[in-house]
């Protein structure tokens, strides 16, 4: 259910009171470049969002596609999804929406989702936050962010000094709540321009990069991340970039075409595991954040008992054949507009998809 907020320029301190505590889930955030319009494999966007109990999403151009997200999200688990919409924000020439995707099985919507009320107007595009409630009780409030990226650098410093600010302003309007930033920053975090910030936040990913260059396997700017507060208490298990292109067998041509310019970040919280098959960059690397854990890795999609593959299973919506990650030379061939993925070969068949010929 996509559900459009309108978003009020009066919101009072103190209203959306609550205790925080543990949290168990997947949560994401993804700059899915100018999402409803182009040739995009909504099929493709869905196979990455489907690993996730919560995604918060940039760049979203209007509400049909969108909407093609959470249809095509719906349709690979089977499972009942939903959208928070923020109103359009941006220049006269360019506006764009943030969007939260969330299972509804894991994670729901629980209130006060607002734009920034930017007084000192510094933000081009203004963030939007929600408080959200898990299954089993906990609340956390999320802010998206897309800093302006402009023609030259000093361009973006003015947003991200501003970030310290907006730090500030959801501590009044989620307090007690666990805060996190999620977003495209257009810069690194280990940029100067984020000292304000770091004074009150940590990045969870501080090395390897999320934009897809034009060479497959290469990726050049860490633009995309996610913050928590120095004093945390969440418990944070692994967070990366995911490296959705070699976990679809798509070549960054194929990739920046059809899905994004821009990888996913991903982060595990509690007991929430990633299913197997997600890439994500760095692999070795735990982010500790809160209370200590264990380094163990994830055999099974918590909310899945099936055993998933180390890569997912590719179809031809066209042709309507599938092919495996091992033994089949055509596995990293199929379109990113005719691609379907299945995570497993089980799935491929119940879907009425034939192996391919060729497949050893």
């Amino acid at each position: 259910m996509v559900r459009a907020i309108a978003v009020s320029l009066l919101v009072i301190a103190g209203f959306f009171q609550s205790v925080a505590v543990a949290a168990d889930i997947r949560l994401g955030t993804w700059n899915l470049m100018r999402l409803g319009q182009g040739e995009t494999s909504y099929e493709a966007i869905a196979a990455i969002a489907a690993t996730v109990d919560l995604l918060a999403i940039q760049e979203v151009m209007n509400q049909t596609g969108i909407e093609r997200v959470e249809t095509a999200v719906e349709a690979r688990t089977g499972e009942a999804w939903s959208v928070i919409v923020s109103s359009p924000v941006g220049s006269t020439r360019y506006r764009e929406s943030y969007a939260f995707l969330t299972r509804d099985s894991a994670v729901t919507y629980d209130e006060g989702a607002v734009l920034y009320l930017d007084r000192k107007n510094v933000f081009i595009r203004e963030p939007f936050s929600a408080k959200f409630r898990t299954a089993a009780g906990a609340t956390f409030a999320i802010a998206n962010v897309h800093i302006l990226y402009g023609k030259r650098e000093s361009d973006r410093i003015p947003e991200i000094a501003e970030l310290a600010a907006y730090w500030a302003w959801l501590k009044e309007v989620y307090p007690g709540e666990e805060l996190l930033l999620a977003g495209d920053f257009n810069m690194p975090p280990s940029h100067a321009g984020f000292a304000p910030l770091r004074r009150y936040a940590r990045p969870l990913v501080t090395s390897g990069a999320s934009t897809l260059s034009h060479t497959s396997g290469k990726f050049a700017n860490l633009f995309d991340n996610i913050f928590v507060a120095q004093d945390s208490k969440l418990t944070i298990t692994a967070a990366g970039v995911v490296n959705y292109p070699s976990m679809l067998g798509l070549s960054h041509s194929q990739a920046r075409a059809y899905v994004s310019d821009h990888a996913p970040i991903f982060v595990q919280l509690g007991r929430g595991r990633l299913p197997p098959g997600v890439q994500l960059i760095p692999q070795q690397k735990v982010v500790r954040v809160g209370a200590p854990i264990e380094r163990t890795q994830p055999a099974n999609d918590s909310r899945s008992g099936a055993s998933r593959s180390p890569a997912p299973v590719h179809a031809n919506r066209s042709s309507g054949i599938y092919h495996l990650p091992q033994g089949c030379p055509s596995y990293g061939r199929v379109s990113a507009r005719n691609l379907e993925v299945f995570a497993s070969e089980e799935e491929a068949v119940a879907a009425r998809y034939r192996r391919a010929g060729n497949c050893r």
